[in-house]
């Protein structure tokens, strides 16, 4: 396995890191590598799955098809 060395961290999210490590009962390097796990998951949804889950939180949408034509015709001429 690899490491990896974090510089910078702000003193409140340094905190708030040592608070829910003691909550989960790990520590802090554990805590930070749960919290990488989680958001790096691979997508299991499409954008539009996500998207319509969503919208039905809000009480869905409805969608009307435009009643619409091409305004022009293209061909293609060979030479």
């Amino acid at each position: 396995m690899a490491d990896l060395l974090v510089r910078n961290i702000p003193d409140d999210v340094k905190q708030r890191l040592a608070v829910r490590a003691a909550e989960n009962r790990r520590s802090q390097s554990a805590e930070a590598l749960a919290i990488l796990e989680e958001s790096l998951k691979p997508a299991t949804k499409t954008w539009f799955e996500m998207l319509y889950e969503t919208a039905q939180e809000v009480g869905g949408f409805e969608l009307e098809r435009p009643d619409w034509a091409p305004t022009r015709e293209f061909t293609f001429e060979s030479e």
